[in-house]
């Protein structure tokens, strides 16, 4: 079987990214899925630049460039971004422990993830497109931050549910992605099947 890398260590987005790929045409059924963990990775990581674009073309160039091997079909670089307060943020991370634990959002406000995906296929044709996700925010008094997992799903409610993405089950959370990401995805696909 052929083989895509999908370049992270967090768990959480792996899982997700996984299962939109393989619904949007790049099937577990032709293609095993693996993780920066899954082959010990130990080039660099450093901190990206750019849009959320640039971030996820310089993760999975970072990571082809240091494979001491590449028999990846596809090298799947991913980047998130929040577009809150009527501006989209590049990073996240910035805006983890103030959305947990300081306010910065009302009850019932809105925002959206946006995340950049490129794709590098072995004879290095790079794809890209970037999807948006909206939530709505619903506060958590005793919501963690876990390292190497999503932990804004605590207070990310999707748009027309009631209950948190964390307190959806896994298929429900995947599927409500899904939903708000497939036409960009398929889109992306027919490039990757054009070549």
């Amino acid at each position: 079987m052929k083989k895509i890398l999908i370049a992270t260590t967090n768990k959480d987005k792996y899982q997700v990214v996984t299962y939109l790929l393989d619904k949007a045409g790049l099937s577990k059924n032709k293609y095993l899925y693996y993780s920066l963990d899954d082959i010990n990775y130990d080039g660099p990581d450093k901190k990206e630049q750019g849009s959320i674009n640039d971030r996820a073309k310089e993760k999975a160039l970072v990571v082809k460039q240091y494979l001491p091997y590449n028999d990846f079909e596809y090298i799947v670089g991913i980047d998130d971004g929040i577009f809150i307060k009527g501006a989209l943020q590049e990073n996240i991370k910035d805006y983890v422990g103030k959305i947990l634990y300081e306010d910065y959002l009302a009850d019932g406000e809105d925002y959206a993830f946006y995340r950049g995906y490129c794709i590098i296929a072995k004879d290095g044709t790079m794809y890209e497109t970037r999807t948006k996700t909206p939530y709505i925010y619903k506060s958590k008094e005793d919501a963690e931050y876990k390292e190497y997992s999503y932990p804004l799903s605590q207070v990310s409610v999707p748009v027309g549910n009631d209950v948190a993405v964390s307190e959806l089950s896994t298929e429900e959370g995947n599927e409500y992605a899904w939903n708000n990401s497939k036409d960009q995805l398929l889109e992306l696909m027919e490039k990757i099947k054009e070549k």
